[in-house]
Order: C-alpha cells, then structure tokens, then sequence
C-alpha cells in the first residue's frame, strides 16, 4: 500500500504522518514503537520487535515483581 505524506515540524524535529490505512494494517497507534534505518537515500520505517533475551535483560532486583499467590490448584493443574 502506498500513500503520500508530508514533512511536519514537531518540536526542534521533524515528523512523517502515518496515514490511517497503513497504521490500521500495521497494528501500530500512538506510542507504539518503530525503528527507523536510513539506507541511502531511502528511510525505512518498521514496527520495533523485542525478543524474550532483550526483554529479560532489562530485569533486575528492583523491577522484579514479587510471586502471587493464586490459590490452591483447580482442575488438573500440577504444581
């Protein structure tokens, strides 16, 4: 899908609108994370992805959430 848009000043930078259909196929809303790669005279914007070894290497002992108890097993749970 292709649209234009415009270069909009946003603050001492400069920002690029996302056209509705693209952010709807995207999945993508405000605040959503992107990555942004110049190569040459193209800039390719995509939709920033984590993975669980970056995710668990921001953990530490004064993040760590405390375990909760949820109670005795129900069903065929094992613990």
């Amino acid at each position: 899908m292709g649209a234009q848009s415009q270069i909009c000043k946003w603050g001492s930078s400069l920002a690029v609108r996302i056209p509705k259909p693209i952010a709807e196929q995207w999945g993508v809303h405000e605040g959503s994370a992107v990555e942004m790669v110049s190569r040459g005279n193209q800039v390719i914007l995509r939709k920033k992805t984590y993975s669980l070894a970056e995710m668990l290497a921001t953990v530490t002992d004064e993040n760590l959430h405390p375990e909760v108890d949820a109670g005795p097993a129900q069903g065929k749970e094992a613990w």
